[in-house]
């Protein structure tokens, strides 16, 4: 039995040089597009039970597990078909989240420079499906974030101090081989396959004591990324219910049965 995570790497072809030529008044169309780009992406992932994650804007990553070879190449088409530029994807395997997109990067990296001309809506990697291989997702957000920031603070202070949390959850996962990723308002998402329970709730304690906050986090675990995600986001609502009636434990996990 396996229990490996997959993780595609989707990379805007010649995206740099392309972007020179759009002249100087282009920084507006390019986010834009990169915007489109991100939900297009999104949607047809998890339409596929996937889910996707801004990476830098010009990349993302992918939590692909069960959406095999003929399904990427079908979304590849559908961007070609509605984009002036190509992307190319690589599938990366492995025990652990940073395995995986490392494997992903080194392959692509290896076919051919994210500025070149040459390289066009390339398809790398093998994905696979196999019954044992599950997905674990934790969704986190700060305890009374509104309270404490959005309603006290100026906005962009406040964006400061997510950024903040981030690097800090970032450094901290990355650490345990695990992934994070900023979710918006105050909520962020770890794609930490092998990191234990007990684990996890050591990086936010120790995350939120190093920044003078108090985070809480959902645990989802289910064969595809999106149900995985669903679970995480279902516990983290729990602790959020009881924290009404008093003070909560700070992580709820589930698995898909």
């Amino acid at each position: 039995m396996t229990n490996k995570i997959q993780i595609t790497l989707i990379q805007i072809d010649n995206y740099g040089p392309w972007t020179m030529e759009l002249g100087n008044d282009r920084e507006y169309r390019l986010q834009m597009l990169q915007s489109s780009l991100y939900s297009d992406l999104q949607k047809h992932i998890s339409n596929r039970n996937g889910i996707v994650f801004y990476n830098r804007f010009d990349e993302i990553l992918a939590i692909t597990n069960g959406i095999g070879l003929p399904e990427h190449a079908s979304i590849q088409e559908e961007i070609l078909s509605k984009y002036p530029f190509t992307i190319s994807m690589s599938v990366g395997r492995g025990n652990t989240p940073y395995e995986a997109q490392h494997m992903a990067s080194v392959v692509l990296q290896h076919a051919g420079s994210a500025q070149s001309n040459k390289r066009k809506s390339l398809l790398l990697g093998t994905p696979q499906d196999f019954p044992g291989d599950r997905v674990q997702m934790v969704h986190i957000d700060v305890d009374y974030a509104t309270q404490k920031y959005v309603d006290v603070i100026s906005a962009f202070e406040t964006t400061m101090m997510m950024r903040k949390i981030s690097v800090a959850l970032g450094e901290q996962f990355l650490k345990k081989k695990a992934l994070t990723f900023y979710f918006g308002g105050d909520n962020f998402a770890a794609v930490a396959n092998g990191v234990r329970a007990d684990s996890i709730e050591k990086i936010l304690e120790n995350t939120g004591r190093g920044l003078h906050l108090s985070l809480k986090g959902g645990v989802g675990i289910a064969m595809r990324a999106r149900k995985a995600m669903e679970l995480a986001t279902a516990n983290l609502d729990k602790i959020r219910e009881e924290r009404t009636n008093g003070p909560t434990r700070k992580l709820m996990k589930s698995t898909e049965r």
